[in-house]
């Protein structure tokens, strides 16, 4: 399948394969492909925040996880969550 024609829930899945199998940036490219096919994907966004916080990379988690609240506003609590704790951090 080529890269044009995969969907972001494939690039969702392999992201969360990556991320439990340790390699990182691979987590973090293929959660930016699932964002790139479709920029309104809240979990790709809330997952991407998470690995960012993870990665202790606060900025880029702060900013993900933003893009996440417009999108699912109803997680609020978790991504809120998320958001105070870059705030401590940065």
């Amino acid at each position: 399948m080529s890269e044009a024609s995969t969907t972001r829930y494939e690039f969702y899945r392999e992201a969360k394969s990556h991320e439990a199998n340790g390699r990182y940036d691979e987590a973090l490219a293929a959660y930016a492909r699932a964002i790139e096919v479709s920029s309104d994907y809240a979990h790709a966004w809330f997952y991407k925040s998470r690995l960012h916080y993870k990665l202790q990379q606060y900025v880029e988690a702060k900013c993900c996880a933003e893009r996440a609240l417009e999108l699912a506003p109803s997680w609020g609590k978790h991504i809120k969550e998320i958001l105070e704790d870059c705030k401590t951090k940065v």
